[in-house]
């Protein structure tokens, strides 16, 4: 993995072995769609800082194995199937979709909850809630448990766009709220200050309009 000793060692035993071997899965196993443009936005980085988050939350929630087990499959396979590192709305069915003929074809467990998570991952909550209601039916709420993780272990990278790019009152977790530091932390670690930096630059002109969108995304007026 791409972060340090020192980073490292503030996980748990536990979630350091997860991580690296969900991440070491991802760079053996999956394949990513190439994105126009040479940007580190949506690429194996991401996914990988991602993984960190929801293994840290998914362990402060008290999630056992088989949840933690979903929750790293839908952070290495969520954005495989991008087109453009814009909205680009649909990439979650993609994704889930690939996740589903790769475990049909490969020796990887299918998790229902991950299919929905990755499914539903670009949509408001309200549709991904209403699915997994309808289809969880006996897990209901361990799985909007999981949904609500896996989105807010996403929403913690968004540092990698700005460091004002996170609001903090989207978060659904109380514990991933309690991570906002370490998330901006691990951004730059883990992105080369210059390349970062660059595309802070880029996407500052849009800050006004990107907050108008998360702001109608989550129904606030």
């Amino acid at each position: 993995m791409n972060i340090s000793n020192s980073t490292l060692s503030l996980l748990s035993n536990k979630v350091r072995s997860l991580c690296a071997y969900w991440d070491e899965y991802m760079k053996d196993h999956l394949e990513f769609w190439p994105l126009p443009g040479n940007f580190d936005i949506h690429t194996e980085s991401h996914c990988e800082r991602v993984l960190v988050h929801a293994m840290r939350i998914g362990e402060a929630c008290g999630m056992d194995d088989d949840a933690l087990a979903a929750l790293a499959e839908a952070s290495i396979f969520h954005d495989t199937r991008r087109k453009d590192n814009y909205c680009d709305v649909g990439h979650g069915d993609r994704g889930a979709d690939y996740y589903w003929d790769y475990c049909r074809k490969n020796k990887l467990k299918f998790l229902p909850e991950t299919f929905a998570t990755i499914k539903f991952h670009d949509r408001d909550d309200q549709q991904g809630e209403a699915y997994i209601s309808k289809h969880a039916k006996e897990h209901t709420d361990r799985a909007i448990m999981i949904y609500h993780i896996f989105k807010d272990s996403d929403a913690l990278d968004r540092y990698r766009m700005g460091d004002w790019c996170l609001n903090m009152e989207f978060l659904r977790i109380p514990e991933a709220k309690s991570m906002a530091s370490f998330a901006l932390a691990l951004v730059k670690e883990t992105m080369d200050p210059t390349e970062l930096q660059k595309m802070w630059d880029l996407i500052a002109p849009f800050k006004d309009k990107m907050i108008r969108a998360e702001k109608q995304k989550q129904n606030i007026k």
